[in-house]
């Protein structure tokens, strides 16, 4: 899948969604009184934005939803599509463009974990299907026990948590250089 795709604002029939990176629509159309005139600018680029992350996780998730059934040696199910599909959606939601990439496990229902360890704290997110996430992280400021929260449609608490733990490990690196 590209990252760059073309779209345009015109009516159905006058340009079409294409993997192009360039979409030239159709010339405004002329009065009968005045001649044409042809504009400029003629092409509008839409890009999605740059995830340093993104063809990782996709790609680590495209090889759960192949695992056979039994893969665990009893009778794990393979990540579901739909899962990971919503898996990726939520992360391009919630993650920065330089935020570190996740390890990605394959739960035995179907399901997929999705977590972060660091020194300044870890975050791990147990989608059980489309908009049921369960959320734990634990950092010096929650403890050992750690913080948990369960989450359909809001995932506001998951970008602060992540926030927390990249700044923390950015100031980290930046001391040790």
């Amino acid at each position: 899948m590209s990252s760059a795709t073309a779209l345009s604002a015109f009516p159905p029939g006058s340009a079409s969604i294409s993997n192009a990176r360039y979409a030239r629509p159709a010339p405004p159309r002329a009065r009968a009184t005045e001649p044409a005139r042809v504009s400029s600018v003629s092409r509008l680029v839409v890009q999605a934005p740059s995830r340093d992350w993104r063809e990782e996780v996709q790609n680590k998730l495209q090889d759960l939803i192949r695992l056979p059934v039994g893969w665990d040696g009893y009778r794990g199910q393979p990540v579901s599509f739909e899962t990971a599909n919503f898996a990726v959606r939520m992360l391009e939601s919630i993650l920065p463009s330089g935020a570190p990439a996740p390890q990605v496990i394959p739960g035995v229902s179907g399901d997929v974990q999705i977590e972060w360890h660091t020194e300044a704290g870890d975050i791990e997110l147990h989608v059980r299907r489309p908009n049921s996430v369960h959320a734990w992280r634990e950092t010096d400021a929650t403890g050992e026990d750690g913080e948990e929260v369960e989450l359909t449609f809001d995932f506001r608490p998951i970008v602060s948590w992540i926030k927390q733990i990249s700044e923390a490990t950015a100031d980290a690196d930046t001391a040790a250089a």
